[in-house]
C-alpha cells in the first residue's frame, strides 16, 4: 500500500519509525565538575604522609628514630626502613590527587584514590604498631611521626570521597 500524498515515506525495513516530530537530538554531557577541594585534600594527605616518615617515630634514651630506621617487632622481627612502603603509597595517592586536580572528576581515578588511601590507612596503622613495639622494647616513647601515619591517609581518603561525591550538573529544560 502506498503512503498518502504528502506523508513521509515509511522507514526502511528493520528500522523503527522516527519519534513524533522527527528524530530526537542527543544531549551532550555537561563538563566534568570541579573537584579541586577533594584533589587538594588528597594531595595534602599524601604530602603529610611523606613528611611524617622523616619525623621521629620512636624516642628514648636521648635519641630518636624516624621511619627510615630499623624497627623491632613484637615477634623479634626486624623491619628495615618501614617508611618506604608509606612513601610508595603516598606517591601513588598524590599522583591520583594531581590527576583529579587537572582532569576534573574522573570516577575511575577517584575510586582508585579511595582504594589506595584505604590501603595506606592500614599500612599507617601497621607502622604505629611497629613503632610502638620498638618503643616498648627500648623503654622509649612513640614519636609524632608514627602517630601521624594513620591520620594522613584519612585526609587523603576524605579528599577522594569528596571528589567521588561530586556530580555533573545537567541543564534543566
Amino acid at each position: 500500500m502506498a503512503p498518502a500524498p504528502g506523508a513521509p515515506p515509511p522507514p526502511p525495513y528493520g528500522q523503527a519509525p522516527p519519534a513524533y516530530g522527527g528524530p530526537a537530538a542527543v544531549a551532550a554531557k555537561p563538563p566534568r565538575p570541579n573537584v579541586q577541594l577533594g584533589a587538594i585534600l588528597t594531595i595534602v594527605g599524601s604530602l603529610i604522609s611523606i613528611i611524617a616518615v622523616f619525623l621521629p617515630w620512636v624516642s628514648g634514651g636521648g635519641e630518636s628514630q624516624n621511619g627510615t630506621g630499623v624497627f623491632l617487632g613484637s615477634d623479634f622481627t626486624l623491619y628495615d626502613n618501614p617508611g618506604a612502603g608509606v612513601i610508595v603509597f603516598a606517591v601513588i595517592t598524590g599522583g591520583l590527587g594531581i590527576a583529579l586536580y587537572f582532569a576534573g572528576r574522573v570516577l575511575a581515578v577517584a575510586i582508585l584514590a579511595i582504594v589506595f588511601a584505604v590501603i595506606a590507612l592500614f599500612i599507617g596503622i601497621g607502622m604505629v604498631s611497629i613503632a610502638s613495639d620498638t618503643a616498648d622494647f627500648g623503654d622509649g616513647s612513640l614519636g609524632f611521626g608514627a602517630i601521624v601515619q594513620p591520620i594522613a591517609p584519612l585526609i587523603t581518603l576524605a579528599g577522594a570521597i569528596v571528589a567521588t561525591s561530586k556530580r555533573r550538573k545537567w541543564p534543566t529544560a
